[in-house]
């Protein structure tokens, strides 16, 4: 299943302002220090996974500062995996648990906090490519289940681990509003204690990105009445008192 990226990038210079201005002699110039501004960088990060073979869903959340002419992110996450989906994981039945004799099979609920840098490639007016690294550190908790009353038993186990992500990120950006972005990469807990599953794996996102241009020109819109484009910056109507 493809995952929704949603990435709503706050405080960021719309991306029909990022081409290069022309200079007095007609040429286009170098992006210059109004595009090395460190702002705040907020992103929501749906991602797709893989498990021990199984794919799960992973939400996420992160938020930094951005900064240099490319606008590189230096951000702090948040990563969730709730029991719902990590239950993928568990395929057995219980007829076939009954089967092979297992008196109970676990439920599972999966966070981890990483600091995230994405070192910019490439970052103009209609392309982004970007490489993140990440470097974080989370619990599982596994939570034995009664296969019987439906009923806990009475024993929870906690694992601490370590995960190291490598991947890569492309956009394109179609519109000030919206564009399509692609990501992928790979996750490794270099640590982790006595959970007996292990979280490596890949990770993957297709989908949409939204940009703040949206907001900030529907407000303009709604507040001053200005003609909004997809494609151009918010101009006042004619004869408009907010001219």
């Amino acid at each position: 299943m493809l995952a929704l990226l949603f990435s709503a990038l706050l405080l960021i210079t719309p991306p029909d302002t990022l081409a290069p201005q022309p200079d007095s002699s007609g040429r286009a110039d170098t992006l210059r220090l109004s595009k090395a501004v460190t702002k705040l960088a907020v992103n929501l990060d749906f991602r797709d996974s893989f498990l021990e073979r199984q794919h799960v869903n992973v939400w996420g959340v992160n938020a930094g500062i951005e900064f240099g002419e490319k606008r590189h992110q230096l951000t702090l996450g948040y990563y969730w995996l709730s029991y719902a989906t990590y239950l993928q994981l568990i395929n057995w039945r219980r007829d076939a648990a009954r089967r092979i004799n297992l008196d109970y099979y676990t439920r599972t609920d999966l966070w981890f906090m990483n600091i995230q840098y994405w070192w910019n490639l490439t970052n103009n007016r209609h392309w982004m490519v970007s490489f993140p690294v990440e470097l974080g550190g989370g619990v599982a908790y596994a939570l034995p289940q009664s296969l019987g009353p439906d009923q806990p038993i009475d024993r929870t186990h906690r694992s601490f681990f370590v995960p190291v992500q490598v991947g890569a990120y492309a956009q394109w950006k179609a519109t000030r509003w919206a564009g399509l972005s692609i990501q992928g990469g790979y996750r490794r807990a270099i640590f982790q204690t006595d959970i007996n599953q292990h979280f490596n794996g890949v990770y993957y996102s297709v989908g949409v990105s939204v940009f703040p241009a949206l907001v900030t020109d529907m407000w303009r819109f709604l507040r001053k009445g200005d003609r909004i484009s997809p494609v151009k910056a918010p101009q006042p109507r004619t004869g408009s008192q907010y001219e």
